[in-house]
């Protein structure tokens, strides 16, 4: 293993950890904070979405705490890339 290199169980203690913190600090935003911040951990650091988390938690929690419509399409149009790589 190379030096900068880490095993499977350290990457998912450190994605764990990074899914919580985005909890904690959305918690000050939605009671959702579990649902926001697992997903802004799953769209920022596991599909690479080309926003900056707090851009991407924007729309979670616009999406989540109530009727945005251009987070919505946001979220769609996420839902719909994701779908469009699945079917290949």
């Amino acid at each position: 293993m190379a030096q900068n290199e880490i095993d499977e169980a350290r990457a998912k203690d450190l994605d764990e950890t990074r899914r919580l913190a985005y909890m904690a600090l959305l918690s000050k935003r939605t009671k959702k904070y579990n649902l926001a911040g697992t997903l802004v951990n799953a769209l920022r650091h596991h599909h690479a979405i080309p926003l900056e988390a707090d851009d991407i938690a924007d729309h979670v929690v616009n999406v989540i705490e109530g009727d945005n419509a251009d987070s919505d399409a946001w979220l769609r149009g996420q839902i719909d890339r994701i779908t469009a790589e699945l079917d290949g």
